[in-house]
């Protein structure tokens, strides 16, 4: 099913898919058409023109009701934050405003066997977006216990990306010391890897919270 504001556009659309063997579709442009629509038929996937903002809010609804059903977005702008609101709405794929008819063949098909097509570009900043709200979570964990003084000291280096070495260096200390002042640092922070720690040393900036103590 396509949905658009745009009567020519959904029915182009549309017809598109429907030309393709292995697919039927049909369009709409009311939106409250497809809400019902999708209650009575076996649709297996929407393509919600997002070109208005209100798009978003009102396949929420869509989404909720019908939690079974692939809902794509269409014609939207590949960047990462327009991606990461679509994410947040419950969207499981996104055809880009650019795209040709057979770029978005491919979405629909993959999106069948739960897979995205996704700009390298924006898989990155999806990683990343995915990183800063985990520190988000971990800074609102009130299990979290407090930092030493010298671990402290470790954590303002190791936010600079400076190896164990680096450190050792210019704090005066052994290798095997800074390896252990990391390996609770990223206990007590609550993150797997040390190159999580940028990532949650932002995020406490960013909400008034200095994570070099309490």
């Amino acid at each position: 099913m396509v949905y658009s504001p745009v009567r020519l556009f959904a029915e182009g659309v549309a017809a598109c898919l429907d030309s393709q063997p292995e697919s039927r579709a049909v369009a709409c442009c009311q939106f409250d058409s497809v809400h019902d629509a999708v209650g009575r038929s076996c649709a297996h996937i929407v393509l919600l023109d997002v070109t208005e903002r209100a798009a978003l809010r009102e396949a929420r609804r869509l989404i909720q009701d019908y939690p079974d059903l692939r809902v794509i977005a269409l014609a939207l702008p590949e960047a990462a934050d327009e991606v990461i609101a679509c994410a947040d709405h419950g969207f499981v794929s996104y055809v880009p405003r650019n795209a040709c008819v057979e770029d978005m063949l491919e979405v629909v098909r993959r999106a069948l066997r739960e897979e995205v097509v996704c700009d390298p570009k924006i898989s990155r900043e999806l990683l990343r977006e995915l990183s800063r709200r985990r520190a988000v979570a971990a800074l609102d964990d009130p299990a979290g216990e407090e930092l030493t003084r010298r671990e402290r000291d470790v954590l303002r280096l190791l936010g600079r990306r400076l190896s164990n070495k680096e450190i050792a260096r210019q704090l005066c200390l052994s290798p095997a010391t800074v390896k252990n002042h990391v390996h609770s640092i990223l206990t007590k922070l609550k993150v797997a890897r040390r190159q999580e720690v940028p990532a949650r040393l932002e995020a406490d900036r960013a909400m008034g919270q200095p994570a070099f103590g309490r």
